[in-house]
């Protein structure tokens, strides 16, 4: 098992991903620009092995993407679906007061690939029909350090009944 470590070439952001994800289109996750990820020993990329696990450790494990930061810790790409279920899941149920629930298209960008639909359609299968009241697309903007332009971007906001 290896990963590989590359610089985007429009921002320079150094980014790491497992090495058998070479020569795929992703976007950047900083500049949002649509990039190929090079392969093993191709312009900027570096190959790092990673540690073998031993037999007792031959349980596979969900590889996190995550993209270097130099201040402060790493930002995980992929979020733990078990987390987030558990917690959206007790607030779903409940005593009958009128709630909304806002999903932003940026907040569902994972290695490249627009996940809103998936997204939406995950809370949405957690309600019963009846809890729906309403579902409205929302346009909102939002300040991109990256490119220091303000970015359109859509949502959608789920009205519905604890």
């Amino acid at each position: 098992m290896a990963d590989l470590n590359f610089d985007c070439p429009h921002c320079g952001q150094n980014l790491t991903i497992d090495e058998t994800q070479s020569g795929e289109q992703i976007d950047c996750p900083t500049c949002s620009k649509s990039i190929e990820i090079p392969k093993p020993g191709e312009q900027n990329a570096e190959v790092t092995e990673t540690k073998k696990p031993s037999p007792e450790e031959a349980e596979p494990v969900e590889k996190k993407y995550s993209v270097p930061v130099h201040e402060g810790q790493p930002e995980i790409l992929v979020k733990s679906k078990k987390n987030n279920e558990s917690i959206e899941e007790e607030s779903i149920e409940g005593d009958g007061r009128i709630c909304a629930k806002t999903i932003k298209r940026g907040d569902c960008i994972e290695l490249g690939q627009d996940k809103f639909d998936e997204a939406l359609n995950e809370f949405l299968g957690k309600l019963k029909r009846e809890q729906i009241l309403s579902v409205h697309p929302v346009n909102y903007a939002h300040y991109d350090p990256a490119t220091q332009k303000y970015l359109d971007d859509y949502g959608a906001m789920v009205i519905y009944e604890r």
